[in-house]
């Protein structure tokens, strides 16, 4: 990373991140890592906390935002904590910690309004930080590819199973990559640069969806991310990416904004195409009607 002028913003500083990323120590991208994933800590804690959090030396940090042009912590950190009240993902990490409290039973133990509410405000988050004309990039993308692949192991597939299933509503050859007995390398040599391959990973990233970025990047097919970081591995490689908010307050991942996404992507597809996607949508039902796909009420006789 060259030092050049200091970033003024949150957003500033993202940006010369996902720019300068590659040519990054390891250290040093093992913190931008956490900085774009924990961007309330940064505004929170002191540098040794963050240093500690963040898995490298304090000189690390030191470094890595006097290349930013900070003379400071305190400089670096003022601008997250003037942020963290202005952009929308900034804030889940604060959001996830008040909603967790304490873990106590006896405190307050309403598990239910504290998940649904984590919930509300990822969503929230997810709207102000995805512009809707990105969206609309997205599905122009998808309506014009010759054919789309979608990938999802491990706990994102039931996203990558659904998303399969809307699209094939609406386009005409979408396919679910599955990978079972390692058949990506099949799925995957029929694509080209015509065609588009949607990939949803977050951290820890499926080393398939890794291998499966690196190997359309090689070979000019256009990718589509929808990831927990700018910097994921699948995200350097993609032509366009979708960042969402991941932490919930239980053990696992939640996938509502994830699911939320989908939904935008629809909506701007369906309206794209206009009645078109009515009669296509209106077909496929039919079809699966006349197979037999759904339950009727028996008749009475």
């Amino acid at each position: 990373m060259t030092r050049t002028k200091r970033p003024l913003t949150v957003i500033d500083i993202q940006q010369r991140i996902e720019a300068e990323y590659p040519n990054l120590s390891p250290g040093m991208q093992k913190f931008s890592r956490f900085v774009l994933k924990e961007p309330s800590r940064i505004a929170l804690l002191p540098i040794r906390q963050v240093s500690e959090l963040a898995g490298v030396s304090t000189s690390t940090v030191v470094r890595f935002i006097n290349l930013l042009g900070f003379q400071g912590y305190q400089g670096f950190r003022d601008v997250y904590r003037v942020g963290l009240s202005l952009t929308g993902p900034s804030r889940y990490g604060v959001h996830t910690k008040r909603m967790i409290g304490s873990g106590n039973k006896d405190e307050n133990g309403d598990f239910w309004s504290r998940t649904t509410g984590n919930l509300v405000n990822h969503l929230v988050d997810t709207h102000k930080s995805i512009a809707s004309e990105e969206l609309k990039r997205i599905s122009a993308l998808l309506l014009g590819a010759r054919r789309v692949g979608v990938v999802g192991t491990s706990g994102v597939f039931p996203a990558a199973f659904y998303l399969r299933y809307v699209l094939s509503l609406i386009l005409e050859d979408v396919r679910l990559f599955e990978g079972r007995f390692s058949t990506f390398d099949e799925d995957l040599v029929s694509f080209n640069r015509d065609d588009i391959v949607f990939i949803i990973s977050f951290d820890p990233y499926a080393a398939d969806a890794v291998q499966i970025a690196q190997y359309c990047a090689q070979h000019s097919i256009p990718v589509v991310a929808l990831t927990d970081s700018s910097v994921s591995p699948v995200a350097l490689k993609a032509k366009r990416k979708i960042i969402v908010p991941t932490a919930s307050t239980n053990f696992y991942q939640t996938l509502v904004p994830t699911f939320s996404v989908f939904e935008g992507l629809l909506s701007n597809l369906v309206a794209e195409l206009g009645k078109e996607a009515v009669n296509r949508v209106s077909a496929k039902f039919k079809r699966k009607e006349e197979l037999g796909m759904y339950w009727k009420k028996p008749s009475r006789h």
